[in-house]
């Protein structure tokens, strides 16, 4: 049955990604309106809603948002989504060891965790996953170190940087203007890890099947 799960996992992943892209895109059609950046701007903005914005209550502009019922759902989709990646992603290596254990059990925790963005502790929650985060990455480089695929390595090593980026202007406000786009850029870039790690998967299942 768990190989049968690891198996099927990676195909799983991708489609959920693809899935929570097209219910955000359906909710934030009925977002009222109003980011940090311009209050009283009509529709969801590319450039200045931040993506958390359509599971507000409330807008910036004082709105009732009918938005986010859907915008939670297509969190929960993304948040089970990442809680498969960090499932998946010890699976890249050919062995395993203390440092993979951790990998999938801070990652897996720092998805859990990402769950109750949409809730009141929001910002408690950004400062939680940053951190569990931050502790699920660091085996993760250090053990990616010895895998044979520079460019992974290095879209990884990126992928964090930008998220780092993210939390400081987030933590901080300095460029918060910025922000929205710069998020939307980091999750762009983070589904194209989990995507580029699921096919990786997907193709080594393929060759552990030939060969069984």
């Amino acid at each position: 049955m768990l190989k049968l799960l690891k198996y099927y996992l990676p195909f799983i992943t991708i489609v959920s990604m693809g899935a929570y892209l097209l219910v955000f895109t359906i909710a934030v059609k009925d977002y009222p309106g109003g980011s940090a950046n311009i209050p009283n701007a009509q529709g969801y903005s590319f450039f200045h809603n931040l993506l958390c914005d359509a599971m507000n209550p409330v807008t910036q502009s004082g709105i009732q948002n009918e938005a986010r019922p859907l915008a939670i759902i297509a969190h929960l989709i993304l948040s089970f989504t990442m809680i498969s990646f960090f499932y998946l992603l010890p699976e890249i290596f050919s062995y395993k060891n203390k440092n993979t254990q951790l990998i999938r059990g801070f990652g897996m925790l720092t998805m859990t965790a990402f769950i109750f963005m949409y809730s009141q502790y929001h910002d408690t929650v950004v400062t939680i996953t940053a951190v569990l985060g931050t502790i699920a990455l660091i085996p993760f480089f250090i053990e990616v170190q010895k895998h044979p695929n520079v460019s992974l390595k290095n879209w990884a090593r990126f992928c964090y940087l930008v998220s780092i980026i993210v939390f400081l202007i987030f933590t901080t406000k300095i460029g918060i203007y910025y922000l929205p786009i710069i998020q939307k850029g980091a999750f762009v870039l983070d589904a194209v890890w989990v995507i580029w790690v699921s096919l990786l998967l997907i193709k080594k299942n393929r060759v552990v099947a030939h060969v069984a």
